[in-house]
């Protein structure tokens, strides 16, 4: 069992996650609604503490996109970000507009070849600045994918 003060309900799209401050660990936590077991029990009041990083939807979606992952990319996309919300939900990566016309991705995976594959499907160009493993993956798919259409006739 938990003590924790419940602040927001944060909806990604998909999911329903509560946003509480954790008493016993001292620092902000998410939790799935269709995951809390048993009864809440109410008990003392509490002050309300301000979201963490400024944005209680924005923690959700970097808790779940990120955190939980070994590989954390950063990606510039070369497309409105408005564009890329509606293909890129918050539970899989955090999306912030550069200009007009670009945005970047900070998303999380368990593999090089997850990311890459993901950023493939979305046909907008794009640049990797990291991890430094993710970058040399995408070097060698380039060099696959240049040399099985070099040898074909035009």
């Amino acid at each position: 069992m938990r003590s924790v003060e419940p602040h927001r309900l944060v909806h990604t799209g998909y999911r329903w996650y509560l946003v509480a401050w954790d008493l016993s660990r001292e620092d902000w936590r998410t939790f799935r609604i269709d995951r809390i077991e048993g009864k809440p029990k109410a008990s003392t009041r509490f002050k309300p503490r301000k979201p963490p990083e400024g944005d209680f939807a924005k923690f959700v979606s970097k808790s779940l996109s990120q955190v939980p992952y070994p590989i954390r990319a950063r990606i510039t996309l070369n497309a409105p970000m408005e564009a890329l919300a509606k293909r890129i939900p918050p539970s899989a990566g955090v999306l912030e507009a550069i200009d007009q016309n670009s945005c970047l991705l900070q998303t999380g995976s368990y593999s090089v070849e997850g990311v890459a594959m993901h950023l493939s499907w979305l046909g907008v160009d794009f640049r990797v600045h990291e991890p430094p493993e993710l970058i040399e993956h995408m070097r060698k798919l380039a060099a696959r994918f240049l040399a099985s259409v070099a040898l074909q006739p035009s």
